[in-house]
């Protein structure tokens, strides 16, 4: 089920706040992050989309670039590289269930796979 934040909802990723500790800081970014990797959005072909705030986990596209949904997949793949084998990776057991296409520092256009949890309409 889709879920939609309001508009101007976005992942504080700094304290405005000099004054809170270091410790309740890093659990209040926890707790944010974790609930932004929470919202599901139901993209489509052809949609433009971008990184969450706080949940890029990849080389690119880089923040505020957008990319164009190409694929949704009905199963998602999981990666299978040496690095995507051990637990102790960010990519351990990573659900890819969308394909992106975006265009890299050659000006050509090139598609990857990506978990949709980490991205979010960019713009209407």
């Amino acid at each position: 089920m889709a879920h939609t934040p309001p508009r101007n909802a976005t992942v504080q990723l700094l304290s405005e706040n000099g004054t809170e500790e270091p410790t309740a800081q890093y659990q209040r970014r926890l707790v944010e992050l974790s609930t932004a990797m929470d919202v599901v959005y139901a993209f489509r072909k052809g949609q433009f989309v971008r990184w969450k705030a706080g949940l890029k986990n990849r080389k690119g596209p880089a923040y505020h670039q957008v990319a164009v949904v190409r694929e949704l997949l009905a199963a998602p793949v999981f990666e299978t590289c040496e690095h995507a084998t051990n637990s102790g990776s960010p990519y351990f057991r990573e659900p890819l269930n969308l394909i992106l296409g975006s265009i890299d520092d050659d000006g050509d256009f090139v598609e990857f796979h990506y978990d949709g949890r980490r991205f979010e309409p960019a713009g209407d």
